[in-house]
């Protein structure tokens, strides 16, 4: 669950973004921070939990997992992503596809002093697959903000 200090991270990290892409759903709090700056939020999770009442016209949820996000779907352009499931290298790619030459992603569940394992540190393990499929192709700078959120921001220098 996303704390309130990670809810105004979030909030405030975001809010120039025009359209944004949120992998991991969950209970929506996040979701919600995400609609708040009037940005176009795609948002994508294999449970189907959240209900969009009331804002169904500033939503585009997806009930799916992120591997047959990117297969159905051809939505591109984000500016922002916010990341608060488990991702791979593919993701990571598609991500890389889909967004501006300038972006911020933010990895929810980011425990920098804890153990580095998927299952306990999923912030830092999804950082690190993201790093390392981006290293490349972007120069990149990131922050720590809220309670357990890293921040990057990337320019495509290439």
């Amino acid at each position: 669950m996303i704390s309130d200090q990670d809810f105004r991270f979030l909030l405030k990290e975001s809010r120039y973004a025009k359209k944004i892409l949120e992998i991991g759903t969950g209970t929506g709090k996040s979701t919600t921070a995400l609609i708040t700056n009037r940005a176009e939020v795609h948002t994508i999770d294999k449970d189907n939990v959240f209900e969009y009442i009331g804002i169904e016209d500033k939503i585009h949820g997806y009930h799916c997992k992120s591997s047959d996000y990117w297969k159905l779907y051809n939505v591109r352009d984000f500016d922002f992503v916010f990341v608060d499931g488990s991702i791979d290298a593919y993701d990571c790619e598609e991500i890389l596809k889909r967004t501006t030459n300038h972006f911020k992603i933010i990895f929810h569940d980011y425990l920098p002093n804890e153990e580095k394992d998927p299952g306990r540190n999923k912030g830092w393990y999804n950082m690190k697959v993201f790093k390392e499929t981006s290293f490349l192709n972007y120069d990149m700078t990131t922050k720590t903000g809220g309670t357990h959120c890293v921040l990057a921001e990337l320019n495509k220098d290439k």
